[in-house]
């Protein structure tokens, strides 16, 4: 039986996640953390994983994502290609806005629950659209690179929805891990649309966070 594996790896740092704003879809840009994260993982994967390196490389169209995989594709001579499936879910008219300015979300975000957003209050998606998107666009990935190995660079809140999807959890189930920009997950996807969590979470090559 055919299989595909994954690297998933949330971008580097922006302003914005520092500051704790929703960001969803709105263009932001690595900050200089960000571009040092991206030149870290190249330096980590390029050591770790040198005689089985991705096929191809995927990021979502957002140039938080491109930037932080481009070292590393640079590093293998690779392309890397755009998805907006892979984008960060729409926030809508609540995209730049700080999560503790947002009375009652920021209680669920906090809690690691993902949020339920109006799409016509919110202008923003909601958590079954998002979830079936970042579903398709991996089994899509997954039919069309059978046998290979994909490195895709996304965003935490569709990382969270893989996750969910690999554990057959409903899209608003409270997540168990935190994504630490730049952190590592493998997937493994099975022909017969069998999702196999291989580690998730991996922040080994990252600075340890102390906390008191």
């Amino acid at each position: 039986m055919s299989h595909t594996d994954f690297w998933i790896i949330r971008h580097g740092e922006t302003d914005w996640n520092a500051e704790r704003r929703l960001q969803g879809w709105r263009d932001i840009p690595l900050n200089p953390n960000g571009i040092a994260q991206a030149e870290a993982l190249n330096a980590h994967l390029q050591e770790r994983f040198s005689d089985a390196g991705p096929e191809h490389i995927y990021t979502s169209d957002l140039q938080r994502a491109y930037h932080t995989a481009l070292p590393y594709a640079r590093s293998c001579d690779k392309p890397v290609q755009r998805l907006p499936g892979l984008r960060e879910r729409n926030y809508g008219i609540l995209e730049g806005q700080l999560w503790s300015a947002l009375a009652g979300f920021d209680s669920a975000h906090t809690h690691n629950l993902a949020i339920e957003l109006d799409p016509n209050e919110h202008k923003a998606e909601d958590l079954a659209t998002f979830y079936t998107r970042i579903r398709q666009t991996l089994n899509t990935l997954a039919q069309k690179h059978r046998n290979e190995t994909v490195m895709i660079v996304s965003h935490g809140g569709a990382i969270d929805m893989m996750w969910r999807a690999a554990g057959n959890l409903a899209p608003n189930a409270p997540r168990q891990f935190s994504q630490r920009n730049t952190s590592i997950n493998r997937l493994r996807i099975i022909s017969d649309d069998s999702w196999q969590i291989v580690s998730w979470a991996d922040t080994s090559h990252l600075p340890q966070v102390v906390t008191e």
